[in-house]
């Protein structure tokens, strides 16, 4: 039956049996007891009827005749309703539902019984049984809400804590850790026998965590109160593990200890070899007595074999130890490549063979340490003792490809700066001086060449951090370096990695300063043409195009090919072109990717170059000539990542220009040749059949985007086009049913969070800003990405303008300037905030914020026109109409060509006449 596997019953039964004589003893009881009487009814005026009924019941309920029993009882109860043997009745009746499957039923019999007969021994177990039967049947669900009941219901303190843990064991297979724990740990405060059982999987929850302190306070506490219980001895080691784990190192080899007598078989050697290994880490003298105790033919044995050599090196005994070594290295030596036993032990068997003076055999056994288990944990000891060894034996060329390789392979590792210095001393014994210098140079950089460079070693942990990304913290540590020795010899290298880690860390002014104070203080440095590239980048990433462009040109006009320092000409050249993309100097860009190809031996960056050509020509509207220059680019670079880009590119033309059957031929030539780009070829068969308004294959083209490939990032944008498809074909109402099925085929993460906010646009256009404001909501707490979290605070803001809330839009427009002042989408919300705190009443607070705008320009000259516009609002509320009027003046003269000064003189016509300038500097200037 269901309920035998349920692991919070103590009887093996699916449900208790209870024999007549029992029953009959409860029935005298119910009338000797005035109590029980008023609860459970009086003896019937037909004793011998009203007995053979309930027998006859009982025996079908025991002979598993559920339906017959239930029907039985149900006659029993019509017929004898106050009998004393009704509440026993009543519940069987339940019971017997229970087992026919009639959930519903069962539930309103258990609920009239405790209604009924509140104070009656079976009161709980009524309460108990629906939540078991539900647990048993893997419903969670009703199982949580049955057993949550019982546990809370008053009752004997067995049935509350029985209900309690298996509330636990739901929470637990529903994954929810921190629920089950709550569970477990309320079943575990009486001693009920559900105690032991919640104790043990309270422990088992902690274990899953790794948390190993709360795992063994759980089994520490069960084998304290339940020192003989099953689950005490079904935990086994766990207690000895967790202790162990969590740092308490010799408790848990006593605990191991104290389990190991009562232990056997392969978990009794586990035992010996846990408390071994723990008092061998301790330096205790009791781990080889512990450790001789792993059988010979265990599958432990191997590893008490090595451990025990330890313990023999360790007093001396180097002979004894070495067999110990050969015993856990036997098995293996056949095989390509060793196990992590067999690999740590010939570490230590060569430790052991040099104690002896057996140069070659340990010479043996670290090189199979190095060489038979890749990645091992005792690589890079045996490469350095390795390489120690040759020095030794004076075969140098050996011992530098021993010390050569350690440093090859790992780098920074914590061997690396005595093999750096070996490397040197190993060089320099064979007579190659420039390697000797070089390896020297690496010791030093390392830390580890002489006591005195101090300077150095605080320059090398400053880089470390630069390299391990830690950003933030390296900008302190290097400006250190810089400034502690301003004419050392790597203060100009420390500026130029603080300002590389301020970069990273994206505090762009920042980096821009540092680096500027590099080129001030040496500006004939090494890094100088570095430092003139990361400042440009600056720009580039804060958005500031036109500055962005002045700085590449100035890298590209200084740059002295200074070294390898600097390998970015070529990108510094791609930047540039894009720039000029932007900015609409197609021509100069053009030009500037044309130089791209020869600017490196291998044409790196080329396949770029051409394509950026040919989407400048394509802004250009030609057409004809960006084909061509695609061709070009699929035929000179046939394994370019931009080959399949290429294709989708002349697809959108040739759509664009109403050849659609060439466009469609040019994404099937991506599902042949790049499949893996399938997903983009399918959504540009989608668009250019909604060009030819064949709306129903666009729509399935779209769909089988995001259904055959869920994963990809165009399945957002699938969303959009099946969205327009349904709209045009009249079936608006199905974009919410399209958006589920899109929700349901992504994987989550940032995805999610994409179709959420391109639903949230869709909803903005067609004005339904509520639920536009209720998705961005969903896509904001969700820890969006960078990207995603700037467009979502920018369109809630707009939103929240829209919807008359200017205050929650400042809100979330501020939130967008305190994150990404240096954003792409900065200028924009720096308008926006404008106008929301004018729309707000807050003048001069939308002067202030489009005063700063205007200040420090924009890429966009309409963004710089637009906050003239509204710094100008915000006067005139203020009462500073002559301000308002100079300012605006000062739009068209320098912007005469935006939208915002053509709107200006159409509505002031005499804004075009000069404005004589004021007599002072006053409040009243702008």
């Amino acid at each position: 039956m269901l309920l035998r596997s349920c692991p919070a019953r103590h009887t093996p039964a699916r449900f208790r049996r209870f024999p007549t004589a029992t029953l009959c003893l409860v029935a005298v009881l119910g009338v000797l007891s005035p109590v029980a009487a008023q609860t459970v009814g009086t003896v019937t005026a037909r004793p011998a009827e009203s007995q053979a009924s309930f027998e006859e019941a009982k025996l079908l309920y025991d002979g598993g005749q559920y339906a017959a029993a239930e029907r039985a009882f149900d006659r029993f109860l019509d017929e004898y309703p106050r009998d004393a043997r009704a509440p026993e009745a009543l519940f069987f009746q339940a019971e017997s539902a229970l087992a026919t499957d009639d959930d519903r039923g069962a539930a309103a019999l258990f609920g009239r019984f405790e209604r009924q007969y509140p104070s009656h021994p079976y009161a709980s177990r009524a309460r108990l049984a629906l939540g078991r039967y539900y647990y048993a049947r893997g419903d969670d669900d009703r199982a949580e809400v049955a057993l949550a009941a019982a546990a809370d219901a008053p009752g004997p303190a067995d049935d509350r804590a029985e209900a309690a843990y298996l509330l636990g064991l739901v929470h637990r297979r529903q994954d929810r850790p921190d629920a089950a724990l709550a569970a477990f740990e309320r079943a575990s405060v009486d001693d009920t026998p559900s105690a032991p059982l919640a104790l043990y999987a309270a422990g088992s929850v902690y274990v899953d965590r790794s948390d190993w302190t709360r795992a063994a306070d759980a089994f520490g506490a069960l084998a304290q109160r339940y020192p003989r219980s099953a689950e005490d001895t079904r935990a086994g080691l766990a207690l000895a593990e967790a202790l162990i784990r969590s740092g308490r190192l010799a408790d848990g080899a006593r605990e191991a200890e104290r389990r190991r007598g009562s232990l056997t078989g392969e978990e009794a050697a586990r035992g010996a070899l846990l408390a071994g290994e723990t008092w061998l880490r301790l330096g205790d003298d009791r781990a080889d007595a512990a450790l001789a105790d792993v059988p010979s033919d265990s599958r432990y044995a191997r590893r008490a074999a090595l451990a025990r050599g330890r313990v023999a090196s360790a007093r001396g005994d180097f002979g004894a130890a070495l067999t110990l070594y050969q015993i856990a290295r036997a098995g293996v030596s056949d095989r390509a490549e060793d196990d992590a036993v067999a690999h740590e032990a010939a570490y230590y068997e060569g430790i052991a063979a040099k104690a002896l003076g057996q140069l070659g055999y340990a010479e043996d056994r670290w090189t199979e340490a190095s060489t038979r288990r890749p990645g091992g944990a005792y690589v890079e000891a045996s490469l350095l003792e390795l390489g120690l060894l040759r020095y030794e034996r004076r075969q140098y060329d050996a011992a530098a490809r021993a010390f050569d390789r350690l440093l090859t392979d790992h780098p920074r590792g914590p061997y690396a700066g005595e093999a750096a210095r070996m490397l040197g001393e190993a060089y320099a014994a064979s007579g190659q001086t420039d390697r000797a210098r070089e390896a020297f140079r690496r010791a030093e950089a390392l830390g580890t060449a002489t006591a005195e460079t101090r300077a150095e070693v605080a320059f090398q942990d400053a880089y470390a951090r630069f390299v391990a990304g830690q950003y933030a913290e390296a900008v302190p540590a290097l400006l250190a370096v810089a400034d502690g020795d301003p004419s050392g010899p790597r203060a100009g290298e420390a500026l130029f990695w603080a300002g590389e880690s301020a970069f990273q860390a994206r505090e762009y002014a920042r980096a821009e300063t540092i680096l500027r104070d590099l080129l001030r203080r040496y500006p004939d440095h090494p890094r100088s043409d570095a430092a003139r590239y990361v400042i440009a980048w600056t720009f580039y990433q804060r958005g500031q195009t036109a500055n962005a462009a002045d700085a590449f040109e100035r890298f590209l006009s200084a740059y002295t090919r200074s070294g390898e320092l600097v390998p970015y000409y070529a990108d510094a050249l791609l930047r540039l072109g894009d720039l000029y993309t932007v900015l609409g100097r197609y021509e100069d860009a053009r030009l500037v990717f044309g130089r791209v190809a020869a600017a490196t031996p291998d044409r790196q960056g080329g396949d770029y170059a051409l394509f950026q050509t040919a989407q400048v020509l394509g802004r250009e509207g030609r057409t004809d000539d960006a084909l061509r220059t695609y061709d070009r680019l699929l035929v000179e670079y046939p394994e370019s990542e931009r080959y399949a880009q290429a294709l989708l590119a002349q697809g959108a033309l040739y759509s664009a220009r109403g050849q659609d059957s060439l466009a469609v031929a040019a994404y099937e030539r991506i599902l042949r040749e790049r499949p893996q780009r399938a997903a983009a070829a399918l959504l540009g068969v989608g668009d250019v059949l909604m060009n030819q308004e064949r709306y129903p294959l666009a729509e399935a083209a779209y769909r089988r985007v995001f259904e055959r490939y869920p994963s990809s990032p165009l399945t957002v944008d699938a969303f959009s086009g099946l969205a327009d498809a349904l709209d045009a074909q009249g079936r608006g109402g199905e974009i919410d049913q399209a958006y589920a099925e899109v929700d349901r085929a992504l994987r989550g993460g940032d995805e999610r969070g994409r179709l959420r906010f391109a639903r949230a646009r869709l909803a903005l256009t067609s004005g339904q800003d509520s639920l536009a404001i209720s998705l961005l909501e969903q896509v904001l707490s969700a820890a969006p990405s960078a990207d995603l979290e700037q467009d979502a605070l920018l369109a809630i803001g707009g939103a929240y303008a829209a919807t008359g809330r200017p205050a929650d839009a400042a809100l979330a427009l501020r939130r967008l300037l305190t994150r990404y002042p240096d954003g792409p989408l900065a200028d924009e919300g720096s308008l926006r905030l404008a106008e929301a705190l004018l729309a707000g009443g807050d003048a001069e607070g939308a002067r202030v914020a489009a005063s700063a705008l205007r200040q420090r320009g924009a890429a966009d000259p309409e963004q710089v026109a637009d906050a003239y516009a509204l710094e100008a609002l915000a006067l005139q509320d203020l009462g500073r109409a002559d301000d308002a009027t100079r300012l605006l003046r000062e739009l068209v003269s320098r912007y005469p060509t935006t939208a915002a000064a053509r709107a200006a003189l159409s509505d002031r016509p005499d804004l075009a006449q000069p404005l004589p300038a004021p007599d002072s500097e006053g409040d009243n200037a702008p």
